[in-house]
């Protein structure tokens, strides 16, 4: 898809911005796609003293707030789950872990389809 550049404008001009009523340009959204970012611009806007003509509807400061709760969690789950991995070291070292081959093998040939469709120039 190819965007022209009609009238000498940018094509993403004013994205993101609004005009207030003291005429000032302000961003809207500093960083897209982070809640933390998205929640506190909500917070910033319904603060302001300047008047942007936006509003955030409940279900959408309501969203914003469980998006960055989302984005809590996750930035504070450990990378390394410490109780699986006891519990497997144990069972190694009892003797006790086996192997299925057959959910391996169907795990590597999902992965390889996986990745060639997502590959392929016919898909």
């Amino acid at each position: 898809m190819t965007i022209k550049n009609v009238g000498g404008a940018s094509p993403n001009a004013g994205l993101g911005k609004v005009k207030g009523s003291d005429g000032a340009i302000g961003a809207i959204v500093p960083e897209i796609g982070n809640p933390a970012s998205i929640a506190q611009a909500a917070t910033n806007i319904g603060n302001s003293n300047k008047n942007y003509g936006v509003e955030l509807s409940d279900r959408a400061r309501a969203r914003s707030a469980e998006q960055k709760k989302a984005f809590d969690i996750a930035k504070n789950t450990p990378d390394i789950r410490e109780d699986r991995v006891a519990s497997l070291k144990a069972k190694i070292d009892a003797g006790a872990y086996e192997v299925d081959s057959g959910k391996i093998a169907d795990g590597m040939l999902r992965e390889a389809m996986m990745e060639h469709l997502a590959t392929s120039k016919d898909s």
